[in-house]
């Protein structure tokens, strides 16, 4: 009949179900493996290195997802395309399709799988020539490169169109499964207004072609019926179960996603902090080697600024010593000058006084006193000298008058002893 027809379908479609992931697991085996090194980033190294399988599609591109799972996150390679900008085109590492952290990028946007290598990392860094990918194939062989540099470039197409069509496939299933669950549910509504519950008005109608039909169709169409109504509530149950799923992983990774916000903040700040002790360290040297290098500066100026005073002060002390010399050699000299004048005065004074008889002896010592003394007088020497002269003829010629004198008298006296007593006293 056309109802058990209706039925058979129902039940083919429900038994046909099967979720997305499950098509691209079907196909797993049949997509090679990557194998991705480490790189010269040390914490992003530990992250994108290991295994990684197929999971999905997006954007026409298959992705694939790391076996292990890095600091409690996934870890992806997916392709974006150009809707978001060329910039943004190209392939990607990250925990989630599409999101905003992200630990390496390659702009290839021709490549079918992701690139062997050229990879930047991090994404907004230079070029990591250490890092690459290998594609390791089913039977066990591995290759570098790109999937078209080894030769796979029609097996990789047919893969994805493959998984396309049983994505797409799977999408009007789902949707036709769906405008049945709403048609059954408007029926019952309408059921309901006339008054009658689904389950009766099954019954009745079931009754009514029962009585048209052999007893082995009425119960394979209820059998279907059942079947039906089953995979329906299975589906409905798996679809629930899917999206409370989903809205775990959606909060265990804001979790992880907040956690690992806060522990790069964390560790931000301490680096920030050890950058800044670093810098604070590194100026308090620079300052203390300035301070040093000023200190020495300054000692040298210091050191040649004694040494020229040190030099000075020598000088000065020379000069007047030498001054103080030259004073005492004045002072001397003038004493000297006073003596010898002084000198020469007695000695001249006491020849102008002498008599004949110490005139030899004040001879004598006029003459040493002329040639001791009056070298030595200074500016009055020629005064003295011409009065010396002047002394010594004017004694010499009252010497010789004195002598001259005496002869006389002694020569009267001897005379007037010669003569008669009588005669002396007439």
């Amino acid at each position: 009949s056309a109802m058990k027809k209706e039925k058979d379908k129902d039940k083919g479609d429900g038994s046909g179900k099967a979720e997305p992931s499950d098509a691209v697991s079907a196909k797993e085996r049949e997509w090679p493996e990557l194998i991705v090194s480490s790189c010269a980033d040390a914490t992003i190294s530990k992250i994108v290195k290991g295994t990684f399988r197929v999971s999905t599609l997006n954007h026409g591109k298959p992705v694939y997802k790391k076996q292990e799972k890095a600091k409690g996150l996934d870890v992806l390679i997916y392709f974006w395309d150009d809707r978001d900008g060329l910039e943004l085109c190209g392939w990607w590492f990250g925990p989630v399709v599409g999101g905003d952290q992200v630990w390496a990028f390659h702009p290839s946007r021709s490549s079918l799988t992701p690139p062997g290598n050229e990879w930047n990392i991090p994404n907004d860094g230079a070029i990591d020539p250490t890092f690459s990918i290998t594609m390791k194939a089913v039977g066990g062989s591995s290759s570098v490169g790109k999937a078209e540099e080894g030769g796979d470039d029609d097996a990789v197409r047919k893969q994805l169109e493959l998984m396309k069509k049983e994505q797409q496939e799977f999408e009007a299933r789902m949707k036709e499964i769906q405008g049945r669950a709403q048609e059954r549910k408007l029926r019952e509504e309408e059921l309901r207004k006339r008054g009658l519950e689904p389950e009766e008005a099954d019954k009745k109608t079931g009754v009514k072609r029962a009585r048209g039909a052999e007893d082995d169709s009425a119960a394979a169409g209820a059998r279907a019926e059942e079947e039906r109504r089953r995979l329906e509530a299975e589906a409905r149950k798996r679809k629930e179960e899917d999206e409370r799923r989903h809205a775990e992983d959606e909060a265990r990774q804001r979790r992880e996603e907040e956690k690992r916000k806060l522990d790069e903040d964390v560790a931000r700040r301490r680096e920030e902090r050890l950058r800044q002790e670093e810098e604070d360290k590194r100026k308090r040297e620079e300052r203390r080697k300035n301070d040093a290098e000023e200190e020495r500066k300054r000692r040298e100026v210091e050191q040649v600024r004694r040494r020229e005073e040190e030099e000075r002060r020598r000088r000065d002390e020379a000069k007047r010593m030498e001054e103080r010399q030259r004073k005492l050699n004045e002072e001397a000299k003038r004493r000297k000058e006073e003596v010898a004048v002084l000198g020469m005065i007695e000695v001249l004074t006491r020849m102008a006084c002498a008599v004949p008889e110490d005139f030899p002896s004040l001879e004598v010592m006029f003459d040493r006193a002329m040639e001791m003394l009056l070298p030595y007088t200074g500016r009055q020497r020629s005064v003295l000298k011409t009065e010396a002269e002047r002394v010594l003829k004017r004694t010499r010629g009252y010497v010789k008058q004195a002598d001259l004198c005496r002869q006389d008298w002694e020569d009267w006296y001897d005379l007037r002893q010669q003569m008669p007593a009588a005669l002396l006293e007439e």
